[in-house]
């Protein structure tokens, strides 16, 4: 039994155990009503007992586990930036909201986007009449070519400053990339945004994993899918199903590790940031003898028990 087989053995129920029975005998006498003295042809023996706590042997299910340690993280973590400066006037979301893509967090002020905006409008639909324009009197060869492409380019030109106008208008309304949890916000009503300052953190809790590097010995027994288990001490060594979402394809050669990428199948109460004990179930039998391990002895490099016979009310290892 290796070293890994010994730290696994986890649902079992009892075995026959014997401890520190040594095979040893000792000298034992019998005497009749009490007598104190020994008779003077020779001495008896009197047996020692030694008490053992037995227990029947079972057969179930046996698993062979690689435990390592890690924090929890989100693979999807996205933080919202602020595409233009204003004060702010609305705060619609806190820390802890669950948001939906494309939801409405923050409106700044935006009375100078909105004034752009019409004055972009009102410019495009000036630029857009004169064009027509130019277009007529060129079918009826009344202007030049050239003068036909200036028309046009100032039109494209009025789109564009039009489009940019809409575009700031719309940054004034603050909304979430991604699907998550608010995890952070760093603005209140009444604050000047500036451009590029962050406002807020989304968190999107369904990608949580738990990275582990594990030694490059355990590489053939690795496959994505594989069963797993995270356990929090923070929640009473509470289990929660996991499996390997993703297998580095290298071997990181300084450490001699692989990067295992264990996804959460249902995240409960576990939040990112938290330490769990992460463990990575490599073999399962069925079927096997079950015994716990403190029926285990240890003696140098073999590891052996003790099996109890009732015929002669004594005990063997095995």
């Amino acid at each position: 039994m290796n070293r890994t087989d010994q730290s696994l053995i986890r649902h079992t129920t009892l075995f026959a155990c014997a401890l520190a029975l040594a095979g040893c005998s000792a000298e034992f006498s019998s005497k009749k009503g009490g007598e104190a003295a020994e008779k003077k042809t020779g001495k008896s023996q009197k047996e020692k007992a030694v008490l053992v706590e037995l227990a029947e042997v079972k057969r179930g299910m046996i698993e062979s586990i690689l435990e390592r340690s890690a924090p929890l993280e989100s693979e999807v973590r996205v933080e919202v930036k602020a595409r233009t400066s204003n004060p702010a006037i609305e705060l619609l979301v806190e820390e802890g909201d669950k948001v939906n893509k494309g939801q409405i967090l923050l409106r700044l002020e935006n009375d100078k986007q909105k004034n752009d905006h019409d004055q972009a409008l009102s410019q495009l639909e000036k630029t857009r009449i004169e064009y027509e324009r130019q277009e007529n009197l060129y079918k009826d060869n009344l202007i030049s070519e050239q003068a036909f492409r200036n028309a046009k380019f100032d039109l494209s030109q009025r789109q564009l400053s039009a489009e940019t106008a809409q575009r700031q208008l719309e940054y004034t309304e603050v909304r979430a990339p991604i699907k998550g949890t608010i995890t952070l916000r760093s603005v209140k009503v009444g604050d000047n945004v500036s451009t590029g300052s962050t406002i807020f953190e989304i968190i999107d809790f369904e990608s949580t994993v738990a990275v582990v590097h594990v030694p490059e010995q355990y590489l053939p027994q690795l496959r994505p899918d594989m069963a797993a288990r995270l356990i929090s001490n923070t929640l009473d060594d509470k289990i929660f199903p996991a499996h390997v979402k993703r297998i580095s394809p290298i071997v990181e050669a300084r450490a001699g590790t692989i990067k295992v990428t264990v996804g959460v199948n249902q995240l409960g109460a576990l939040r990112p940031g938290m330490w769990v004990d992460v463990e990575l179930v490599l073999e399962t039998k069925q079927d096997a003898v079950l015994i716990p391990k403190k029926s285990i002895v240890y003696d140098n490099d073999q590891t052996f028990a003790y099996k109890m016979h009732t015929s002669t009310n004594g005990v063997r290892s095995v």
